[in-house]
């Protein structure tokens, strides 16, 4: 019996799935961050082997029993990256036959099982990808606003930092954010705060968990009412929205009905419909018929099923089913 390995890496963590060629997730396994760029290689490796070893276990199947494996990545980006992750792997998984795919590609697998349409990564980074029924991909570089994306935890917290340092200066408008995001930071004001930030050029790694409860603190405060957390949403929701969208329109297959699927924390787990409502509008206004989805089941689900593919196994239909209720009866672990 074909045993599969599918895989999601993010920059908070990572999951692993194993299953059969019936659509049966047999085991998964969670651990830490695989993004090398965030980690560095040895710490990415050891994460990945951390949940692929636990799902293997929890399978009952050894690793020399695998037919095939996808890796979906994030920090798949570049040519040099791909290399590097391939080598991490085959160190670890002598013989070992998989491919290694950017984790917007599992992601989009996650919530359709046709072969073109577009996908949005919003975590804690964001990227996007997008396909045309005729075979040709652009997938983004997925390294940040400089480099032409938008969207993602780290963007959130940038602007709520932004907006609650000028309701503090009086340069902006008022926002509750200003009180909370000194409680949630623990600092006594934003002096200190200011400091803080030109001590470590701005970066927040020391004190990330406390910096990310500023997301879940922004989508409610702009249910309460509150206009600058609202904009925050609706403006992040428009960016991702008008990138996904000219991206398929640069295929050309813009008047396609087609799925667009969302995956991420902000979008699964945000409780203001302003991100999501307002992705939707921007979506539509360059691909009129795109069919926004969530994931079906998670994305490593998603790589599992690229990996029946990719091993000239049915993957759609019941087997797709399969999976989909399968991965919601696992217990999965905890990192």
């Amino acid at each position: 019996m074909p045993f599969i390995l599918g895989i999601d890496g993010g920059a908070t963590k990572t999951l692993a799935v194993v299953g059969d060629d019936t659509g049966r997730i047999l085991g998964a396994g969670l651990a830490g961050p695989t993004n090398y760029q965030v980690t560095g290689i040895e710490m990415a490796m050891a994460n990945l082997n951390s949940a692929v070893g636990t799902a293997l276990g929890h399978a009952g199947v050894s690793v020399d029993k695998l037919d095939y494996a996808v890796f979906g990545l994030a920090g798949a980006d570049f040519p040099v990256d791909f290399r590097n992750l391939t080598a991490g792997i085959q160190k670890l998984y002598p013989g070992l036959k998989f491919e290694i795919v950017n984790d917007t590609w599992v992601g989009f697998r996650s919530g359709t099982e046709e072969n073109y349409g577009g996908v949005v990564i919003a975590g804690t980074g964001a990227n996007f990808a997008a396909a045309a029924p005729d075979g040709r991909k652009i997938t983004g570089r997925g390294m940040g606003y400089e480099w032409g994306g938008e969207g993602g935890a780290g963007d959130l917290i940038r602007s709520a930092l932004h907006y609650a340092f000028r309701s503090n200066d009086g340069t902006g408008p008022k926002t509750r954010l200003e009180q909370v995001v000194l409680s949630l930071l623990d600092f006594p004001s934003y002096d200190d705060l200011s400091l803080y930030m030109y001590e470590v050029q701005g970066k927040f790694s020391k004190i990330y968990m406390k910096a990310e409860a500023i997301v879940p603190a922004v989508f409610q405060l702009a249910n309460e009412g509150d206009e600058v957390c609202m904009d925050i949403l609706i403006n992040l929701g428009t960016a991702m929205g008008d990138v996904i969208g000219r991206m398929i329109r640069s295929l050309g297959s813009w008047q396609i009905p087609q799925d667009i699927v969302m995956v991420g924390s902000l979008f699964t787990k945000g409780v203001s419909p302003l991100l999501g409502d307002s992705f939707a509008l921007s979506c539509h206004k360059f691909v009129p018929f795109a069919r926004l989805k969530k994931p079906e089941l998670e994305p490593a689900g998603g790589a599992y099923l690229m990996g029946l593919e990719k091993s000239n196994l049915p993957a759609k239909g019941e087997v797709r089913a399969r999976a989909i209720a399968a991965i919601q009866e696992i217990d999965m672990p905890e990192v």
